[in-house]
């Protein structure tokens, strides 16, 4: 191989693990989780509030794509506030267990529980694997009792090599670890209904 065709090697090495696709806003569209899950709470009333408590300059960023050496290059954006993806995941799992979901706080009566989660981290990335976590803190009231009080739950993964850095794959990495977060909420919020 001549000296010619080895720097045009390098170059083109060069070129491809530093700029390759790592620039450029990705949007990724979160849709409620659903889980395997088997539970039950049947006749149980409840409230649900989230609120994002991550920080403002992350919003509405839930990642970041990264170059060969590790700099990040572009955001991944949510499509939608982060806040209202786990708000939803969290009441289509209630409702699909049998519980009562009120919508309106106006509508609350002293026997409903109140469901309060605090969205602490949602953020996937990706520099050789993808890693995602999704981590909440989780209060919940019934009647005049506080049940559990700012738990922290994590669902974090490791889906695999980042080959493109897609728009999908940072979704399907986010959601992937909602449904393991969800996999250790809600088993505690029926407990907590049901005491």
């Amino acid at each position: 191989m001549s000296s010619i065709n080895k720097l045009s090697l390098g170059c083109l090495l060069l070129f491809l693990t530093t700029y390759g696709c790592a620039f450029g806003t990705r949007h990724v569209t979160l849709n409620p989780i659903k889980t395997s899950l088997v539970l039950d709470a049947s006749g149980q009333g409840v409230f649900v509030e989230v609120i994002d408590k991550r920080h403002p300059s992350l919003k509405p960023v839930v990642g970041h794509v990264k170059n060969a050496y590790g700099m990040k290059t572009a955001s991944v954006v949510a499509d939608k506030e982060v806040s209202i993806w786990v708000k939803d995941s969290i009441v289509d799992e209630l409702k699909r267990f049998g519980a009562s979901v009120i919508e309106d706080r106006n509508n609350l009566d002293s026997k409903a529980s109140r469901i309060t989660v605090d969205v602490l981290v949602c953020y996937a990335q990706a520099y050789m694997r993808y890693g995602g976590e999704v981590t909440v803190a989780l209060s919940v009231k019934k009647d005049t009792r506080e049940i559990i009080k700012g738990k922290k739950y994590t669902g974090k993964v490791i889906p695999g090599t980042s080959w493109a850095a897609t728009a999908k794959s940072y979704q399907k990495t986010l959601e992937l670890a909602m449904e393991d977060l969800l996999g250790k909420l809600m088993p505690d919020i029926i407990m907590a209904l049901k005491s």
